[in-house]
C-alpha cells in the first residue's frame, strides 16, 4: 500500500516537473518562431506585447489541467461520444487555436526605417515610418495593487502613440535585440534621442524613477534617467 502511494506521489511529481519543462519549452519555440517568421533581418529591437506575452501562465495551466486529465482519465467511466460532446471540443479546440494565433501574432518589430506592427487582423505587418509617432510617454510604474496579468512597481514604460490612435509600449517584454551585449534601454535611449529631434511631443516623468534601482543595475537605470531626463 505504502509502496503504492509513494508511487502515485512520485507521478505527481515527475508531471509538475514535465509540465514546468514543457512550458518553458514552449515560451522558447514561440519566441523563436516569432523571430523567425516576423523578425527582418535590419531589425534592432522587438517586442512581445503585453497582455499576449503573460499569456504564457494559461499554457503552464492548460498544461496542468491535460495532466491531470489523463492521470484521472482511468479511473473515469468510457462514455459514447455523443454530437454535442463533440461539437462542444470542436468549439473547443478551435477557440485555442485562434487565441494561440492571437498570442503567436503579438509582436512589434523596431527597425532603422520603421516600426512594423504585427497583429491579428495585419498578420502580415502594419509599418510605420517614425514620423507617425504623434506622442511619446515614458515614466516608471509607481506602488499599486497588482494582479498576475500586470505591470511590477518599477516597471520602465516608453509608450509611443502613432498616428492612427495605436499606443505600443516600447519597453514590454523584449524579445531580442540588434546586439546581443546591448539591454533593451540603451536601444531606446538611441531611439529617443532620434525621435526627440524630430521634434515628436514628449511627456515623462520621473516621479517613480527610484523603484529602479531596487531591479536593475546603475548602468541600465542610467540610461532610463537620460531618457526621462531628455525633452
Amino acid at each position: 500500500m505504502k509502496l503504492k502511494v509513494a508511487g502515485g506521489v512520485l507521478v505527481y511529481i515527475l508531471g509538475f516537473i514535465l509540465v514546468l519543462f514543457l512550458s518553458f519549452s514552449i515560451f522558447i519555440l514561440i519566441g523563436f518562431l516569432q523571430y523567425t517568421i516576423f523578425v527582418p533581418d535590419n531589425y534592432i529591437l522587438w517586442i512581445f506585447k503585453y497582455p499576449y506575452s503573460r499569456f504564457i501562465i494559461i499554457i503552464v495551466l492548460y498544461l496542468f489541467l491535460v495532466f491531470f486529465y489523463f492521470f484521472f482519465r482511468k479511473h473515469r467511466k468510457k462514455t459514447q461520444i455523443t454530437r454535442k460532446r463533440k461539437a462542444l471540443r470542436i468549439g473547443f479546440i478551435a477557440t485555442n487555436i485562434i487565441g494561440f494565433y492571437i498570442v503567436f501574432s503579438s509582436v512589434t518589430v523596431i527597425t532603422e526605417e520603421n516600426i512594423i506592427d504585427y497583429s491579428f487582423l495585419h498578420p502580415q505587418g502594419k509599418k510605420y515610418d517614425f514620423s507617425d509617432v504623434v506622442k511619446i510617454d515614458a515614466g516608471v510604474r509607481g506602488y499599486k495593487f497588482y494582479l498576475p496579468f500586470t505591470h511590477n512597481r518599477g516597471d520602465f514604460y516608453y509608450k509611443v502613440e502613432l498616428m492612427d490612435g495605436k499606443i505600443i509600449d516600447l519597453n514590454d517584454e523584449a524579445g531580442g535585440y540588434d546586439n546581443e551585449d546591448e539591454h533593451p534601454t540603451f536601444v531606446l535611449n538611441k531611439l529617443d534621442t532620434r525621435l526627440i529631434k524630430m521634434g515628436i511631443t514628449k511627456e515623462s516623468s520621473m516621479e517613480n524613477f527610484h523603484y529602479t534601482t531596487e531591479s536593475l543595475d546603475r548602468m541600465y537605470t542610467d540610461q532610463i534617467k537620460s531618457i526621462l531626463e531628455r525633452k
